[in-house]
């Protein structure tokens, strides 16, 4: 009777963990989507919460944000998500446009019962998955701090419909998974779409722009491949100069890799002085 009873309270805690779209594994939980599973690391109990967002690639989310996420959790509750086809998550053959990949970032976290608003912490690519979030959902939103952040005016400054065409991945000429594909070829119409917007005025922002990014598009600029500076498409988002800032740091595109410390901190006195 002793097993029959133990067999069915772990069905019992199984199915009510289902019905609840989150399970656990190896410290990362996971919250169901369309019948796949997406997954994130929950780290820290602060009051006010900062979802982190991966740039394009970058194979492991989580393992790429833990120091950071470390140092950023003895303040606040800190998120790494996943997005499909990268770390724990599953991989989709779902469209990856701007308003997809938000809702299933809304749908994970609602399901892993984090609820908004948040701070949200993009890298890279994110950058235009947060500011679509921003501007449609403004309420869930406390505010944004930006890792050398894709922006759509980059882009399309950079690249011409037709060359993105020419610039496209397939399947049998990658070995990168069907959702980190998708996600690659949807970038040029994900940034078209956003060509006009900026952040909202009512909305604090903190943009980390990496110095080799800057020297980067320099040599763009002297190439005849754009036309503006990273700083000026940077500064060119700001809506309100009293709550929205950008900090040059040195370093590559992947600024929380050597800039742990110095993103701790002003991301720190960012929050204090212009989120809380």
């Amino acid at each position: 009777m002793r097993k029959i009873f133990l067999t069915l309270t772990l069905i019992l805690a199984f199915v009510l963990s289902v019905s609840n779209y989150v399970f656990a594994v190896d410290g990362i939980q996971f919250g169901m989507v369309n019948e796949k599973s997406m997954g994130a690391y929950v780290k820290g109990s602060g009051d006010t919460t900062i979802v982190m967002l991966s740039g394009w690639g970058t194979e492991s989310p989580v393992d790429d944000f833990m120091p950071l996420a470390d140092k950023l959790s003895l303040d606040y509750k800190v998120v790494i998500l996943e997005y499909f086809g990268y770390g724990e998550s599953d991989i989709t053959v779902d469209e990856r446009s701007n308003q997809a990949i938000v809702q299933e970032i809304r749908t994970t976290l609602d399901g892993l019962n984090i609820k908004p608003p948040y701070i949200l912490m993009p890298h890279s690519m994110s950058g235009l998955y947060s500011l679509y979030y921003a501007n449609n959902y403004p309420s869930e939103i406390l505010g944004i701090i930006g890792i050398d952040m894709s922006l759509p005016q980059k882009q399309l400054e950079r690249w011409t419909e037709e060359t993105f065409e020419k610039a496209k991945m397939s399947q049998e000429s990658s070995d990168l998974n069907i959702s980190m594909i998708n996600q690659w070829n949807k970038f040029y119409d994900n940034s078209k779409e956003l060509k006009d917007m900026k952040y909202p005025p009512c909305l604090p922002v903190l943009g980390f722009l990496a110095t080799e990014q800057i020297e980067n598009v320099d040599e763009m600029i002297k190439s005849g491949t754009m036309q503006t500076s990273w700083a000026t498409i940077n500064t060119n988002m700001i809506t309100n100069l009293d709550i929205q800032n950008i900090k040059i740091l040195e370093g590559e595109h992947y600024l929380h890799h050597n800039q742990v410390d110095e993103i701790v901190k002003i991301s720190k006195e960012f929050i204090e002085s212009k989120v809380k």
